[in-house]
């Protein structure tokens, strides 16, 4: 349990950029709560996942700002961390097609020593970070309006994740007869639930899309597999007479 209100102190200590204070403030608030003695680990999950709904589309506008700014300038932050004899060495692998992305990824990682690569892992960290303080001085500065229209757009792609959802929550309410499906459905839903807030891999607003589909052709096949395996009584006595 412990690790799970660690990993909410996490979340709530990476509030994005202009994120409404009132919200702030109440996200802070449960976390106070949980932090006050709830110890049952559902109570704790419940109370991040609305954090989550709350925070998603704040989230994803962020990494996405943050993830262009890296494609802009992120190499500048990382060559300024090099010493002069290896950004000379990157720039001779660049004209062989190795690219910043190589090198995060660790592709290209048996092209240098390994003191290279301990003085490359250093700068891409340093990279992270600047591009981090970078991005957030720009969403509150001249870049605020892209920022918020990249927050709009998630709103919405969040909209239609919380429609989806809903729909399954509901078709696990309404299945009767196939127990097992309702279980299972109502274990995806809290899967995707999860990853809006750290308990589980990033949500796939596309895959929660699909979900019902799956679902239903799932409820319809059960159906008809339904009684297939009954034995079925012949009386031939009763047919002869």
């Amino acid at each position: 349990m412990q690790s799970t209100v660690d990993i909410f102190r996490r979340f709530v200590a990476n509030i994005p950029p202009l994120f409404p204070t009132i919200l702030a403030t109440e996200i802070k608030r449960e976390l106070k709560l949980v932090e006050a003695g709830v110890t049952d680990i559902r109570e704790i999950e419940q109370a991040m996942v609305r954090c989550g709904y709350a925070l998603w589309p704040w989230n994803q506008a962020f990494r996405e700002f943050t993830r262009r700014t890296q494609e802009s300038v992120g190499e500048q932050f990382f060559l300024s961390s090099l010493s002069l004899e290896l950004q000379e060495k990157y720039f001779e692998y660049q004209k062989l097609g190795v690219t910043l992305q190589d090198i995060y990824s660790g592709r290209a990682a048996h092209y240098f020593n390994g003191d290279e690569r301990d003085e490359l892992l250093s700068a891409l960290i340093n990279m992270k970070q600047h591009v981090n303080e970078f991005a957030s001085r720009e969403v509150v500065g001249i870049k605020k309006d892209i920022y918020l229209k990249l927050v709009e757009e998630f709103q919405v792609v969040l909209e239609k994740i919380k429609n989806n959802l809903d729909e399954l929550k509901n078709l696990a309410h309404t299945e009767t007869q196939h127990t097992l499906l309702a279980s299972e459905i109502r274990s995806r839903v809290e899967a995707f639930e999860h990853g809006l807030c750290l308990l589980g891999p990033d949500i796939n607003h596309e895959e929660v899309g699909r979900s019902k589909e799956f679902f239903d052709d799932r409820r319809h096949h059960l159906s008809r597999m339904r009684g297939i395996h009954e034995t079925i009584e012949i009386d031939f006595y009763k047919e002869e007479n």
